[in-house]
């Protein structure tokens, strides 16, 4: 919580005790006068919530855990950080919050504060400062803790206190508790399939998941190779760990080093502030790097210098940063071809291809179609709020009698207009728009459009297939380059010089 956050749920917490009737300090009166608080004051109620106090005076550790067990708290005293540590080593999610002295023999309250805050990020730690140490009270705050209580304190000063830090954990937690949730309900569609080669991939996957080494996946645009990714993301040892993507061809060479590594405040014009880049915010996860065959060749030789140690520095800083993170990186392109081109560096691909995993088009998998339109529109059911949506025999014949040029993505695009436009909650023949890329049902390909190319020069040809499209995507430019096999600014530069409006 900011600290202006903490400071007015302090400041009404004073304002409460303020309109309590005043207690003598603890020291003058003994562990009774808790009992006689104020009962319009609200005081914690489930005596379940064990706190952790830790101090070298045997004396305040006492006093303190009157305090607590008179008003229900369960508590374990510690004589300094070593021991705190020791404790929440194995039993930190038993704790709901901790009381930390400033000075302690071996290890004081601000060193153990801040291994606790790195550890146990959730756990809120109150410091208790003495009299002339406010100044390492409030620097200890900006190093994480909720608050400070000076000695000699109020039991209700204290009670309050302790509540508010326990209650601040706890929707904390809720808070993890729900993002993982929501993670998984957003994650994308398994990889699945009947086919013999879906087959293989799903058992490529089972026998790398658990591995660190780096993945190489393979296959045309559409196929589903970001799914495959986080796919193996949730199957590893790092599943409760981000899963960061990048795309190379999505960003311009200028912007992509900074988007990967970060930057520093003043690094550039325009760095106003520092900023991690997408391979610090994946530390101990999994960083994806889409078409990676997209990346600019005078950026490669510094993402291989990364792999080969997982440190870099963030652009205008001089300053080393290690993570540990496994890299998986996807390509629709040759890049053996492209390293004989001397358009990839050969040792990038040796590093970043330790394990391979080929995805073939899903025209080469037709008996995939089936189980991934059931997949689709289960996704797609819940997303307009109804029971299912069926698919009758017919229609799924015309899916199968086409050759599927945008492959997975395609066949999602198209379920997606057809359950748009279909009647009711079964999609017939007649509410599935192929589009170009129709195939007969002796596996010859008919013509893709109804004009011939005879007479067209290459610059109307591809003007052509820019717009049809941009057309078919909607407009979406990232999608039509993975159609087309482009990159993101290929299809920008093409929509310029022909002045296309899509």
């Amino acid at each position: 919580m900011p600290f202006k956050e903490r400071l007015s749920v302090v400041s009404e917490n004073f304002a409460q005790i303020k309109r309590t009737r005043p207690l003598l300090l603890p020291a003058s009166r003994g562990k009774a006068s808790i009992l006689e608080h104020n009962p319009s004051f609200p005081m914690a109620k489930d005596t379940s919530k064990k706190i952790l106090v830790v101090d070298d005076d045997k004396n305040i550790r006492t006093l303190i855990s009157q305090v607590l067990i008179l008003e229900g708290y369960q508590v374990t005293e510690a004589e300094d950080g070593v021991e705190a540590l020791e404790v929440l080593e194995d039993s930190a999610s038993d704790y709901s919050a901790v009381l930390l002295d400033l000075q302690m023999p071996r290890m004081g309250g601000k060193e153990a504060l801040v291994i606790i805050r790195e550890k146990h990020p959730s756990l809120q730690c109150l410091i208790i400062s003495a009299v002339g140490a406010i100044k390492d009270a409030v620097l200890a705050m900006s190093e994480g803790a909720f608050w400070f209580v000076q000695k000699p304190f109020e039991p209700e000063e204290l009670l309050a206190l302790v509540e508010r830090a326990v209650e601040l954990g706890a929707l904390k937690n809720e808070n993890q508790n729900l993002k993982k949730i929501i993670s998984k309900v957003s994650l994308p569609s398994t990889f699945i399939g009947n086919s013999k080669a879906t087959e293989k991939i799903i058992g490529s996957v089972k026998k790398v998941a658990h591995l660190d080494s780096s993945v190489l996946i393979r296959g045309p645009s559409g196929t589903g190779k970001s799914t495959l990714a986080r796919m193996l993301h949730q199957a590893s040892s790092r599943s409760d760990k981000p899963f960061v993507a990048i795309s190379c061809a999505a960003l311009p060479r200028d912007l992509l080093e900074a988007e990967l590594f970060g930057y520093e405040k003043g690094a550039f014009t325009g760095a106003v502030s520092s900023r991690e880049g997408k391979v610090e915010a994946a530390d101990g996860g999994t960083l994806f790097l889409d078409e990676i065959g997209d990346m600019p060749l005078e950026l490669q030789p510094k993402l291989l210098t990364f792999l080969q140690d997982r440190v870099f520095q963030r652009i205008g800083s001089n300053g080393d940063r290690k993570v540990d993170i496994r890299v998986i990186a996807a390509t629709h392109q040759d890049l053996e071809q492209m390293c004989q081109d001397k358009k990839f560096r050969e040792d990038l691909f040796y590093r970043i291809n330790v394990l391979a995993i080929d995805i073939p088009s899903l025209a080469e998998r037709p008996e995939d179609i089936r189980p991934l339109v059931e997949q689709i529109l289960k996704r797609i059911a819940v997303q307009h709020g109804v029971d299912s949506f069926e698919i009758s025999s017919e229609a799924l014949q015309k899916l199968k009698s086409h050759s599927w040029p945008g492959n997975v993505r395609e066949l999602e695009n198209i379920m997606e207009r057809a359950a748009a436009f279909s009647d009711g909650e079964k999609i017939d023949a007649g509410d599935i728009n192929l589009g170009r890329g129709s195939i007969a049902e002796n596996g010859k390909e008919v013509a893709r459009s109804s004009t011939s190319f005879v007479g067209m020069t290459l610059e109307d040809i591809e003007r052509r297939a820019i717009i049809e499209t941009l057309q078919h995507c909607e407009g979406n430019r990232n999608q039509a380059a993975e159609l087309l096999g482009v990159s993101l600014k290929s299809v920008y530069n093409k929509v310029k010089k022909f002045g296309i409006d899509v």
